[in-house]
């Protein structure tokens, strides 16, 4: 008897030691003097529970292990900002799509000139929150949460091609410092600079972010100064051909001939061109430089190298595809420091050796499948399935590759192209194996056949390298797939057990669920409005954020089930929309159920205190018990039976969710698109009790 007693106090020392109010490693984070951790409010997204649109499970402490610590590790992804406003001005209605094109008639793949190509510029398919532009608040507030939840550090800002989005980056740093200052943890960011007149930007970046310490608590540090990703050989470019002059912004005539000038003499003001970076620069910052992981770059071998890292892996050249992984790796000192992951490589595979295209179906084994019509696969092999699948380009075959491979040569960063690029040129062949905007009545070799135009970089839902959720499709199965991946990179935490009997009254008097210390938090301040315009002035507004959850208990009692859940603010009228709903999966299957979850709570309120208890049978959602609940200002407790959850014993382990103003419950897409849900998107929280 003592011994066991014994046990049960240790377990719940040790429990409190390690979820005190979910604050223990929030405190040791706050303490730590690495630049890269904000001090934040952890909603500890590496315990939530899922399963994504194929039935993969997110993985948990027991598949991945515990926090590793063996090294550094760190993720980065790559985020667009080039959808600018002017795309307002794009010829409305808007059909710039492939996807939409190519079902409405899929000739027009094989015709420069059909009717339906009416831009210059394409988007793959339709993003889950439209055609969205990159100052659109209300994306970037969703876009930083869902990333944060997934366990990355830094976006990779693109300005590859020479181009700085001032405008856009001047928002998207606002939104990341807002949600930072509600005390959300954001990533941070960094810059990639290659083509064009990179030494112009590098330098333009420099001065005006970094040298004005502009958001500086948003930079990210690699080796103890802010990350830039540039190309060390400015006199190459993406064509190896590259750009001769790479004008001074600081040029003065007067330093340069007048002896009373400041500057006079000073190189920084008198050159007139730069002929490299600056000593300040090199000095400033941690360089890397990045491209596509040719086997040679500019006549020097470049995949594999010292300080080389790679956005993807040119596997198309059998030269790379046979190199062992761990020549893959871009190395520091000796140090595996890192390895790309891409969803796919791209609908040119950006080589000489194949005109195939290598998509998201591409496996090292197999190739890319055969397409249809539509220009997707028409089937291929899923390996963690064992079998075939038709329309195989959402189950993430490619990704899974690279992150297999990423995994077993474990470097300190992984880098994971793209995020939410969407869009690409559709170009013209020259004749001369160049491309060109204009039409030409020339053919070229692409995706398997002589064609009279071609895509780069996107194309449809098989050859892109988005991870950003899409409408209707695969939907979020990429987002999904990359949060279980980062998860066996890291490795989580484990998630909190809650031990004995607790007796509230559900009474409005909520000091009484002061001693349940273990809380199940999400996002303070994702009720973001939404009032923007997108791509040719399509106008899209979401009003439905109300009340912004950040905060659920539950306690248990011998007979009674309790939940608590606390907003940001004072609670709406209970008679609203969907209000307060709680979603709860008894057998943590998601193929019970509504989609998993057998009870819903909150459904059809009956008064100020009573409400009703439904559970999910035949198909449909029928009444099953009037419940009590009450509330009061921000807080508001409901009780169940047990007996009415099926949840009696010992031992409880289930999965429950919260939303508020979900505007149809029809599928877990609907958790992502309208009012709150906690915790986030199609995740659960998971419940586990000892008596």
């Amino acid at each position: 008897m003592k011994k066991t007693f014994f046990l049960i106090f240790l377990n719940l020392l040790i429990n409190n030691f390690l979820f005190f109010n979910h604050a223990v490693l929030h405190s040791q984070a706050e303490k730590d003097d690495n630049p890269n951790i904000n001090k934040f409010r952890d909603i500890y997204p590496d315990t939530w529970v899922a399963s994504d649109g194929l039935g993969r499970k997110m993985p948990t402490m027991d598949i991945t292990g515990p926090i590793k610590k063996d090294q550094k590790r760190f993720t980065g992804i790559f985020y667009i900002t080039w959808h600018t406003e002017d795309k307002v001005l794009i010829e409305k209605p808007y059909n710039a799509d492939v996807t939409k094109i190519l079902n409405e008639d899929p000739n027009a793949r094989l015709n420069a000139y059909h009717k339906l190509w009416s831009e210059s510029t394409y988007h793959w398919g339709e993003p889950e929150m439209g055609y969205f532009l990159s100052q659109d608040k209300y994306v970037i507030a969703k876009d930083i949460s869902m990333l944060a939840d997934a366990g990355i550090d830094v976006i990779i800002l693109d300005v590859t091609n020479g181009v700085c989005y001032w405008d856009e980056w001047e928002v998207l740093f606002k939104v990341m410092t807002d949600l930072k200052n509600k005390g959300n943890k954001v990533p941070k960011f960094c810059f990639w600079a290659f083509n064009g007149q990179v030494i112009t930007v590098v330098q333009n970046l420099f001065q005006k972010i970094y040298k004005k310490n502009k958001y500086d608590d948003l930079w990210f540090y690699w080796n103890d100064k802010p990350l830039l990703l540039y190309n060390d050989r400015p006199e190459l470019d993406a064509n190896q051909k590259g750009i001769k002059k790479h004008p001074n912004p600081n040029f003065d005539m007067q330093a340069l001939n007048d002896p009373d000038h400041p500057h006079f003499n000073d190189p920084y003001f008198t050159q007139k061109f730069y002929n490299d970076y600056t000593d300040e620069v090199k000095k400033y910052f941690t360089l890397r430089t990045m491209w596509w992981g040719y086997y040679k770059w500019g006549g020097k071998r470049f995949i594999g190298t010292e300080d080389k890292w790679s956005f993807g892996y040119n596997l198309g050249d059998p030269r790379v595809k046979n190199l062992p992984l761990i020549e893959l790796l871009s190395t520091h000192n000796g140090k595996r420091e890192q390895a790309a992951v891409t969803v796919a490589q791209h609908p040119v595979s950006m080589n000489v050796f194949i005109n195939m295209g290598i998509g998201k179906s591409w496996s090292r084994k197999r190739g890319q499948p055969k397409l249809n019509k539509y220009d997707l696969p028409e089937s291929a092999f899923v390996d963690w399935l064992g079998k075939k699948v038709d329309n195989p380009e959402g189950y993430g075959i490619y990704f899974q590759e690279r992150w297999d491979e990423a995994l077993e040569v474990n470097p300190e960063f992984i880098y994971i192209n793209d995020w939410n690029e969407w869009t690409a040129g559709k170009y013209f062949p020259d004749g001369r194996g160049g491309i060109t905007r204009d039409t030409t009545g020339k053919s070229a070799q692409w995706l398997g056949r002589k064609s009279p135009f071609i895509f780069v970089d996107q194309y449809n839902a098989e050859f892109n390298r988005g991870i950003h959720p899409m409408k209707e499709g695969y939907t979020d199965n990429y987002y999904m797939q990359m949060v279980q991946n980062i998860r066996k990179y890291k490795g989580v935490r484990p998630i909190p057990i809650n031990y004995g009997y607790n007796n509230v009254g559900i009474d409005g008097a909520f000091d009484e669920w002061d001693k349940i210390k273990i809380e199940y938090r999400d996002t303070r301040g994702d009720i973001i409005h939404r009032d923007h315009q997108g791509y040719a002035g399509i106008h899209y507004k979401n009003n439905s954020g109300r009340n912004d959850i950040i905060t659920s208990k539950i306690s248990v009692s011998k007979d009674f089930i309790s939940f608590y859940l606390e907003t940001d603010s004072s609670l709406t009228p209970y008679n609203g929309n969907n209000w307060m709903l709680i979603f709860v999966d008894i057998d943590k299957n998601p193929n019970t159920g509504w989609y998993g979850y057998d009870y819903l709570l909150n459904k059809e309120i009956i008064d100020e205190s009573k409400s009703s208890l439904m559970r999910y049978e035949d198909k449909k959602w029928i009444n099953q018990s009037i419940i009590s609940y009450s509330f009061d200002k921000n807080k508001l407790e409901i009780s169940v039976p047990r007996d009415q959850l099926e949840l009696l014993g010992n031992e409880l382990e289930f999965d429950f969710k919260v939303s508020d103003n979900m505007d149809e419950i029809e599928n877990p897409i609907s958790f992502c698109l309208n009012g709150d849900t906690a915790p986030n998107r199609r995740f659960n929280y998971r419940f586990i009790w000892k008596k």
